[in-house]
């Protein structure tokens, strides 16, 4: 039985696209706040040559004028400065620096994308701005944000289109399980994903044509066959009763419908489309149902059930433990069945002699003891017992114990 994983690799690619995404952008915003930094270091750098060069050279001078040349310098009058200063901002955001600079009668501004500069050298006060614009950090930071996640959608566009024949496959192997009718649209691509999920559709239509005829040839087998045993059984009990086999002959049948149920039920089991119906049980309604089932006296059956419940199908259920006390019955040296039930396991016991064969042999289809050879039946009760116990998921184990055969039905 194919389970579902909330967890998918799609998933994974999208949480794994949401990681990157977030380092990426982390170390763009780091990137930025670098090169913000270089810029502030090169214009406290800028400021302080310049305010080195207005104490040696008078603005006029041609060595200063060369100088603010070289380096875009454009000396501002004071009124233009004025407003300037209303409505720039300082660039240093730490106290200290701004102190320090200040001591030296030197203040740093931005303005309007460019750097401000105020100096008061010999009494005089000078205003210069660079010409050359600061990085525009917001306007890379926006435009490289943009692109990045353009990238990582398309991105995630080809993983998610290159993924969507796992997906297809997924849910083909899921309604392949559950014994649904499968995706017939071929699957586009050249890849290895692509290659394995049409084969595995063309396998699996295979397979289901091959498991439909096999279920309409038993299903007409066992049709042909119930009325011819119904019709010979029904004449068998209108002979008279002093015909010398006419008990041997309703035996025969008997045992020929049992024989036929038998395959019916393994039929069904082995059904795909087959659904588990689980409620809450009392042990003691499908105990009480198995007796009915096989026609027991209640003396016969040994247990220790009173309100114990249990969480099965209770038709299916019934079938396995109608099995199993069947076949304890069969290998019994005293015609009686020990049950018994907590809440990890059940237990089938009876007293007889150990079988010849190895365990895994008697679950085995077609399969029966030497002791068993002479009773009714094809061999396949314990394999109907431990297909409805798979349907369960639980398991089936036996040993022999103080002469004893043993089943242990482990319910967890």
């Amino acid at each position: 039985m194919i389970t579902k994983n909330k967890s998918s690799i799609l998933t994974s690619i999208k949480i794994l696209g949401s990681i990157s995404a977030f380092l990426l952008i982390a170390t763009m915003l780091m990137l930025a706040y670098i090169t913000i930094l270089n810029d502030k270091r090169d214009a406290i750098k800028q400021s302080i040559v310049l305010y080195e060069n207005l104490h040696k050279y008078k603005v006029c001078d041609n060595s200063m004028k060369e100088y603010l040349s070289m380096n875009s310098l454009t000396q501002v009058t004071l009124k233009q400065a004025k407003e300037i200063m209303n409505v720039s901002k300082k660039v240093l955001a730490d106290k200290d620096l701004q102190k320090t600079l200040k001591s030296a009668n030197i203040e740093i501004f931005e303005y309007n994308g460019h750097y401000f500069y105020a100096y008061k050298a010999d009494a005089d006060m000078f205003y210069f701005v660079n010409d050359e614009p600061m990085t525009p950090i917001p306007k890379y930071i926006a435009l490289g944000t943009i692109l990045l996640l353009m990238a990582l959608f398309l991105l995630f566009r080809f993983i998610r289109d290159s993924m969507q024949p796992l997906q297809i496959l997924h849910k083909n192997i899921e309604k392949f399980s559950k014994g649904e009718v499968l995706e017939e649209h071929e699957i586009k691509g050249n890849d290895e994903v692509a290659l394995v999920a049409n084969a595995f559709c063309e396998a699996a239509t295979t397979i289901e044509s091959l498991q439909k005829s096999r279920i309409l040839f038993l299903r007409n087998i066992m049709h042909e066959l119930k009325t011819p045993i119904t019709k010979g059984k029904l004449i068998a009990i209108m002979l008279d009763d002093k015909i010398q086999d006419k008990t041997q002959l309703i035996e025969i049948f008997d045992n020929m419908q049992a024989q036929l149920k038998e395959l019916s039920d393994v039929e069904s089991i082995s059904s795909k489309a087959s659904e588990l119906h689980i409620k809450k049980y009392a042990f003691i309604d499908i105990l009480e149902n198995v007796q009915d089932m096989l026609y027991l006296d209640e003396n016969i059956i040994h247990h220790n059930i009173s309100d114990q419940s249990i969480d099965v199908d209770f038709n299916l259920f019934s079938i396995a433990l109608k099995n199993l006390v069947d076949n304890a019955l069969k290998y019994s040296d005293n015609n009686i069945v020990k049950v018994e039930l907590n809440e990890k396991y059940l237990l089938i016991k009876n007293k007889g002699e150990k079988i010849s064969k190895n365990i895994d042999e008697i679950l085995e289809p077609f399969s029966r003891d030497k002791k068993d050879l002479n009773t009714s039946g094809f061999g396949l009760g314990l394999y109907i017992v431990v297909e409805i116990l798979k349907k369960h998921h639980f398991n089936l184990n036996y040993s022999y114990e103080n002469g004893e055969h043993v089943f242990k039905v482990e319910l967890n």
